[in-house]
């Protein structure tokens, strides 16, 4: 019924996903920005959504209206993930201002990553927990992209404008496609 609701609608519901066999809180509040239209496509504005941490907290993406952001979706078990992670840091210092939101979908194994997978992810790239957010297949959505991110490789970036609308989609690394992406949202 719900789902039926949110069609109507034209946005899909709040998301709360749980992260592998951790047990998180959900957040009650719920933002007061909305939009009757949203999607996870180039164009829309997205849907919102609220993860876990890594730092055992929740997340939601619409409390970070007004920053441009990049939402890093990963896999663990991903060799240009890893290489995208170990590049954040130095992408943020150089172009300055900009959140960075990595969704880990999968663990190594390909399964739900737990807190403490998000943890080590952390550890190994010097990522700060709060901002690695724990996800699942259930957040991909590869035929339309209404329900999830339309994610047909790894890794898969968005980058929302301070209005929270998708303004690129880049599919697979390269660092420096990734800084020119930013920067020229941010000389907007």
């Amino acid at each position: 019924m719900l789902l039926f609701i949110s069609l109507l609608l034209g946005c899909t519901p709040d998301k709360t996903i749980e992260g592998g066999s951790d047990t998180h809180k959900e957040i009650e509040e719920v933002s007061p920005i909305y939009w009757d239209d949203c999607s996870y496509n180039g164009g829309d504005h997205i849907c919102n959504f609220r993860l876990p941490t890594a730092a055992d907290t929740a997340d939601e993406i619409y409390e970070h209206y007004g920053e441009i952001i990049v939402i890093d979706l990963s896999s663990m078990w991903c060799g240009p993930c890893q290489q995208a992670a170990g590049a954040i840091n130095d992408i943020k210092e150089r172009v300055g201002g900009v959140k960075w939101i990595t969704i880990i979908i999968e663990n190594e194994a390909g399964r739900t990553p737990s807190s403490y997978d998000g943890r080590r992810w952390g550890n190994a790239f010097s990522l700060d927990y709060e901002d690695i957010w724990l996800g699942s297949r259930s957040n991909i959505d590869i035929y339309n992209g209404i329900y999830g991110f339309p994610l047909q490789t790894w890794p898969y970036f968005v980058i929302l404008d301070a209005d929270l609308r998708i303004r690129v989609v880049i599919e697979g690394w390269n660092k420096q496609n990734m800084i020119n992406k930013i920067e020229a949202l941010q000389n907007e």
